[in-house]
C-alpha cells in the first residue's frame, strides 16, 4: 500500500462543491477507501450556505490517512473554485472529482502506475480513464488506448461520450487557468482540455476510476450555463479546423462574448480567427457586436 507523503503526495484530487453537504462524505468514503493514499483532497467550496463548513470540518478532524484542504470562497461558478484551489495543490498531478460522485477504491493505484509509465515522456500532459456507473459499466470504450492522440480531436471523433477521467500534470492546471468572465457561472472543464490539446497529447486507460452517481449538475457551481457555450465548444473545435465553418457556424450560433473572447485567445494564429476578424463587420448585428467585443477592437 502507498502511503501519504505529506510534503509531496503524488495526487491531487480537486473537489469544487455548492450545497453538497448530504453527499460529501459519500464522496471522502471512497477516498478512505483507497488501496493506495499518496494523495491529497482538496475541497473547495463556492460559497455554500448548508452545512458544508460544519461536515468538512468533522471529516478533516477525523481523518488520519490523507491530508485535507478546505477552501471558501465566494460563489463564482465550478471553474473559479477550481481556479481557487491552485494555491493548496502540492501533488505532482491533479484530478477533479465532483462532490456528488466518488471514485473505485483502486483509482489512486492505477493512476500512479499509469503516470510512472507515461511521466517521462514530455509530450503527454494529461492521461484519461473512463467513467462509468460501475466498474463493469463504462460510458465509453477506447480503441486507441495506451498511445498519445489529441485528446479533443480523439473526443469529436472516436468515442461516443467525451465525460472522462482526465488526470493532468500540476503544472498544465496551473499554466491554463480557466477564464473568468463577468457575469458568466459556468465554463466546462473542455476550456482546459481544449487549450493543453494544442501542445500536449493524452493517454487513455481502458478503466473505469469515476463513478458517478448523479447525472444532475450542482445547484451553483455552474449555474448560469446556457447552450452559448456548448455551442462555441463545438464551433471551436470542428475536427478539420475549416474557417469558413468556424465563421458561418459563429454568425449562426450567436456565440456569447465570452465565449468567443476565448475563442480567439486560444489560438490567435488559427485562419478561423483571422476570417473573423476579417469579416466582423457583415456578421448579424447583436454577434456583430459581441465579435468587436470579443476581439477586444
Amino acid at each position: 500500500m502507498c502511503k501519504y507523503d505529506s510534503d509531496t503526495p503524488y495526487l491531487s484530487i480537486v473537489t469544487p462543491t455548492y450545497n453538497r453537504a448530504a453527499l460529501l462524505r459519500r464522496c471522502y468514503m471512497s477516498l478512505y477507501a483507497q488501496t493506495c493514499r499518496d494523495f491529497e483532497w482538496i475541497v473547495v467550496d463556492d460559497g455554500s450556505d448548508d452545512d458544508t463548513e460544519k461536515v468538512m470540518r468533522e471529516i478533516t478532524d477525523e481523518c488520519e490517512l490523507f491530508g485535507i484542504s478546505y477552501i471558501k470562497k465566494q460563489n463564482g461558478g465550478k471553474h473559479t473554485a477550481l481556479n481557487a484551489a491552485h494555491g493548496s495543490i502540492r501533488g505532482r498531478f491533479v484530478l477533479i472529482l465532483d462532490s456528488d460522485d466518488t471514485l473505485t477504491d483502486t483509482a489512486v493505484a492505477q493512476i500512479s502506475e499509469a503516470w510512472r509509465m507515461y511521466d517521462s515522456n514530455s509530450e503527454v500532459g494529461i492521461v484519461t480513464f473512463l467513467k462509468g456507473r460501475s466498474a463493469d459499466d463504462p460510458n465509453c470504450v477506447v480503441s486507441d488506448w495506451n498511445v498519445p492522440v489529441d485528446i479533443m480531436r480523439y473526443k469529436r471523433t472516436c468515442i461516443h461520450s467525451s465525460d472522462c477521467c482526465e488526470v493532468i500534470r500540476t503544472e498544465l492546471f496551473k499554466q491554463y487557468p480557466f477564464p473568468v468572465f463577468e457575469g458568466e457561472k459556468f465554463l466546462s472543464e473542455g476550456a482546459l482540455w481544449n487549450r493543453v490539446s494544442f501542445c500536449y497529447k493524452c493517454i487513455y486507460i481502458n478503466s473505469v476510476v469515476y463513478m458517478r452517481i448523479s447525472r444532475g449538475r450542482p445547484d451553483k457551481v455552474g449555474k448560469g450555463a446556457s447552450h452559448k457555450e456548448s455551442a462555441w465548444r463545438n464551433v471551436y473545435f470542428k475536427p478539420k479546423y475549416e474557417p469558413k465553418k468556424l465563421f458561418h457556424a459563429a454568425c449562426q450560433k450567436r456565440i456569447a462574448v465570452c465565449m468567443l473572447r476565448l475563442f480567439c485567445q486560444a489560438a490567435p494564429q488559427r485562419d478561423g480567427v483571422k476570417l473573423l476578424r476579417k469579416n466582423a463587420d457583415v456578421v448579424l448585428p447583436a454577434v456583430r457586436i459581441s465579435a468587436v467585443q470579443a476581439m477586444g477592437t
